[in-house]
């Protein structure tokens, strides 16, 4: 067995689930705010109680819950795209191009920008999408391949996705009074009152 081979399968054992990953943060916070804060309350409060109440508005706070569900549209809707008939036709075509390691990583790195640009879930199932296609041509045609410069290429789009029409902070801004909110207390009433309206870049 190759040392990236042993490497690649001794993180997959060790390193935890985003669910896990959330679940210990959320614990070590609880921790040190309850360590460092406890103490300006009177005894008879229970404060870890308090804490958890804390956590929960938090979580289900509104606002963070409309946003939470514009992400996960985006990156359920672009996988879905990126695995349908059309999208995979084609990579199929673009592929056809691929003939070298170097026009193979540019070609990549090309295209997952530009559909990152349109689509941030979309760019990052495409980009895995495509090199996979490209590996597996590379193989069968029998010519040499940087396969982890094809892989860094495939996430290229990361690079631009928040720039783009579907980035998080362009749909957070397109919102009715955001920067409004955004800057209620740095500026009077008045001047924060002429920045109210949807300002929407689409």
């Amino acid at each position: 067995m190759k040392f990236t081979e042993r490497y690649s399968r001794l993180f997959q054992l060790l390193l935890p689930s985003p669910l896990s990953i959330a679940l210990l943060l959320s614990l070590i916070t609880i921790t040190v705010a309850y360590i460092f804060t406890a103490s300006q309350l009177s005894p008879e409060q229970n404060y870890l109680i308090t804490l958890l109440e804390f956590w929960e508005r938090g979580l289900w706070n509104e606002g963070l819950m409309v946003f939470a569900l514009q992400m996960i549209l985006m990156l359920v809707l672009g996988h879905i795209l990126a695995m349908s008939p059309v999208v995979g036709k084609f990579i199929d075509k673009i592929s056809v191009y691929a003939t070298t390691n170097a026009n193979s990583a540019a070609m990549v790195c090309f295209s997952t920008i530009t559909v990152a640009l349109f689509n941030w879930g979309l760019g990052l199932i495409f980009g895995a999408i495509i090199v996979r296609k490209i590996g597996e041509k590379a193989q069968r045609e029998g010519f040499e391949l940087n396969y982890p410069l094809i892989g860094a290429a495939g996430y290229s789009g990361l690079m631009v996705w928040h720039g783009g029409i579907s980035g998080s902070s362009t749909a957070k801004v397109a919102e009715n009074g955001h920067l409004a909110s955004l800057m209620e207390g740095i500026l009077s009433k008045k001047t924060a009152g002429e920045f109210t309206g949807n300002y929407s870049i689409f």
